[in-house]
């Protein structure tokens, strides 16, 4: 038989339940009380009013990439091929993007669905990430009130959701809809996961399968969903059967949820060329792990004392276990964990601000039931939920304003870490493409100034002086790089991409030695498409043609097996080493996984048709 919400004992109506309930009876809450439709209204409509200043912002950061330079998304009938490329696919000529660690087809239908409406008018998108929002609102009620059982609990937790201002970021940053469209798909799923549980009926394990595959598809982190059923399915109902057999219900389930996950996999591969990461992971392991817990620390403190958001998020690697940014940092979280296994409490298991809203209204709650207020305790305990609801509401909409464009946004990670050299470096390149040059190369000399190790300062200055024409002083900078930034395990991606610029560099200005020197040097410090593809472009452009082949061999190697362009590549170097049946399955390729509107299409096509009546090379 399935449970009750009422019968989770942890957040079942108790004695300061009800008197809860007594209390909203009568008063001040009495109308709305008896009008349980109005609930839901409330959050919804701060939703909206928190949020309502982002359609006075433009587009920033990625915005330019993904939605003005994105030719994917201005036809509809494209939206096909977003589940067959990449979210950075659009750049189809420029093998940077062609590793791609993230797919999110519907991410990229979504856009394609507001381009056709509002075209590059930024209010629309704006509009359009406000209405998400405070759907994804309204859905926390009616989750939490299906999980609860308490409409009071479940309105307060919905109206600390509406507000956070953790969600500024998602919201406001029209690239950022990711998540709110994600949990858009998880609540749901989440709360057709407990109704399944409540009356045992297969359809809305259906749907839950159906929300957890969607959800997957707009973000891959969704990919936790199973992890917090299966705890409910052993901790949370525990009026069902005894362990053993909550313990084999659970299993089951997992077995279910493995459907939709293999699934979303098997898609990622075709697309991406990996499970994981596109080309592998960009920093060492061993520093990665160690850091995890310093990351988990400074999102719960944003989450709980809401100032500081930064775009960047900048967090330094832990090298060591001994490292005191690795040892509090671990306390703090092993210190959480046992609480919660102590007081078996439920209320961290789903998405962390979800859970804080949770948190906040059960303290609510509890201020609503001590006797030491009298009367006075349920205006005590609404006054504290609208003081918390209006500090956070402030704060969240003064947050909104950040993202008003690339500058104000840089502008405030500047602000958040005024020591930080690589938010110089990122502004810099901002301040150059609008048309601020002197601004620019101030800040990247601030950026080498902060912190001398890291190359983007100097990679800025590099590339400022080459688009004024001054080859010299640009390879002075890189040269610069070289000779002052260590090589390690945490800088050698860095130094490749400073020695591929070098040599590109050198390229132009006719020396081939250092040219060739350098970009060989950069394969070895990291061996990547970009780099490759670079290397056999040169050799090409030398005649060297069989080195050329056995470079963009490396690089077809390296990049997603569905990326069109290295294939125009092998099909040009295969041409001119006589080879016309491989000449032609490379053009052929090309064309087969190309998107439409591919610049290169034309050519290809040409270069094809006029190596149809060649012979093949015997």
């Amino acid at each position: 038989m399935g449970i009750t919400p009422a019968a989770i004992p942890s957040l079942a109506p108790d004695s300061a339940d009800s008197q809860v309930e007594a209390l909203t009876s009568r008063g001040s809450l009495t109308a709305l009380a008896n009008k349980s439709f109005l609930y839901p209204i409330v959050p919804g409509l701060l939703a909206v009013l928190a949020s309502l200043n982002t359609l006075w912002n433009g587009f920033a950061g990625d915005d330019y990439q993904q939605i003005l330079s994105n030719q994917l998304i201005r036809e509809l009938k494209n939206i096909p091929f977003t589940f067959t490329n990449s979210v950075w696919s659009f750049a189809t000529s420029d093998i940077t993007f062609s590793v791609d660690s993230y797919y999110r087809p519907l991410f990229n239908v979504l856009l394609s669905i507001n381009y056709a409406i509002f075209g590059t008018t930024p209010w629309g998108w704006h509009l359009v990430n406000v209405l998400i929002h405070t759907c994804v609102t309204l859905l926390v009620f009616k989750v939490l009130f299906e999980l609860t059982g308490q409409r009071w609990i479940s309105v307060a937790s919905a109206c600390l959701f509406a507000v956070h201002p953790a969600h500024a970021e998602s919201v406001a940053w029209l690239s950022g809809v990711t998540d709110p469209l994600m949990a858009l798909l998880v609540l749901p799923g989440f709360y057709f996961y407990l109704r399944y549980r409540t009356t045992d009926r297969k359809r809305y394990l259906a749907l839950t399968l159906i929300a957890y595959l969607l959800a997957l598809l707009c973000k891959e982190t969704a990919v936790a969903f199973p992890l917090i059923l299966l705890y409910c399915d052993v901790f949370h109902f525990t009026e069902r059967e005894g362990m053993k057999r909550r313990v084999q219900q659970a299993l089951i389930l997992g077995v279910e949820l493995l459907l939709p996950t293999v699934v979303y996999f098997l898609m990622r591969y075709q697309v991406i060329g990996s499970v994981l990461f596109g080309s592998g992971p960009r920093y060492p392991l061993g520093p990665a792990l160690l850091t995890i817990p310093l990351a988990l620390a400074k999102y719960l403190k944003l989450m709980v004392v809401p100032v500081g958001y930064s775009y960047q998020h900048l967090t330094y690697f832990v090298d060591t276990f001994g490292s005191v940014r690795f040892l509090a940092p671990m306390a703090l979280v092993v210190a959480l964990a046992g609480c919660i296994l102590l007081t078996r409490s439920k209320r961290y298991l789903y998405v962390p601000s979800i859970g804080l809203c949770l948190a906040a209204s059960l303290a609510l709650r509890w201020l609503a039931t001590r006797e030491s207020f009298g009367a006075a305790r349920e205006k005590v305990a609404l006054a504290a939920l609208g003081l918390i609801v209006a500090g956070l509401g402030s704060v969240y909409f003064a947050q909104n304003r950040v993202w008003n464009n690339t500058i104000s946004l840089l502008r405030n990670c500047i602000a958040v870490e005024p020591f930080s050299g690589r938010a110089y470096s990122t502004i810099s390149q901002s301040y150059f493409l609008a048309g601020n040059p002197r601004e620019a190369e101030a800040a990247a000399r601030q950026a080498i100034a902060l912190e001398p190790q890291f190359t983007g300062g100097y990679t800025n200055l590099s590339y400022f002086n080459k688009q004024y024409g001054k080859l010299d002083q640009a390879v002075d900078y890189l040269e610069q790089a070289i000779s002052v930034v260590e090589v390690s395990p945490m800088t050698r991606n860095n130094l490749a991409t400073v020695h591929l610029n070098l040599g590109l560099l050198y390229s132009d200005r006719k020396d081939t030695v250092r040219a060739e020197e350098n970009m060989r040097r950069s394969v070895e410090l990291w061996s990547r498409g970009v780099g490759w593809h670079s290397l056999g472009m040169f050799y090409l452009n030398q005649q060297r043609y069989e080195e050329a082949k056995d470079a963009f061999e490396q690089a077809a190697r390296q990049v997603p097996p569905r990326y069109a362009a290295i294939h125009a590549s092998l099909g040009t170097v295969y041409e001119r080493l006589g080879d016309t049946a491989r000449a032609r399955a490379e053009y052929s390729r090309y064309l087969a996984l190309a998107l439409p509107n591919a610049a290169e299409r034309g050519d290809v096509q040409k270069r094809l048709s006029a190596l149809s009546g060649a012979s093949p090379k015997k």
